[in-house]
């Protein structure tokens, strides 16, 4: 019960740092952001979301995995691979590396999955 616990709060961060969470610091290289509106994502040190469209959906999926696992057991490497491909796709933003960081180390360090 415990880890479905750490899971919501997990989850609560991400909905809070994905949808809400205003910030001037910019973790990307460059200045310029991938082309189409599902990816643009504010770039600069003007203060806003840093998360495109396409995160602030996909980060839904993320969580509902996190949240389901504690009620439909999944074999391990599918909740690996889960986590992977949110690596993967995270860096196509790397504010999304930033906040995610902190549920990757939990979960494959400290949990290990």
């Amino acid at each position: 019960m415990k880890d479905l616990y750490v899971s919501i709060i997990m989850s609560i961060y991400l909905i809070y740092m994905f949808l809400f969470f205003q910030t001037s610091v910019d973790f990307n290289f460059g200045a310029e952001s991938p082309n189409g509106w599902w990816y643009e994502h504010l770039v600069g040190d003007e203060r806003g979301l840093r998360i495109c469209p396409f995160g602030r959906v996909a980060i839904f999926v993320l969580i509902f995995v996190m949240i389901i696992r504690h009620y439909i057991k999944f074999p391990k490497y599918c909740i690996e691979i889960i986590f992977l491909i949110s690596i993967i796709l995270s860096f196509m933003n790397y504010n999304a590396v930033a906040y995610l960081l902190p549920i990757w180390i939990y979960e494959l360090i400290i949990k290990n999955i």
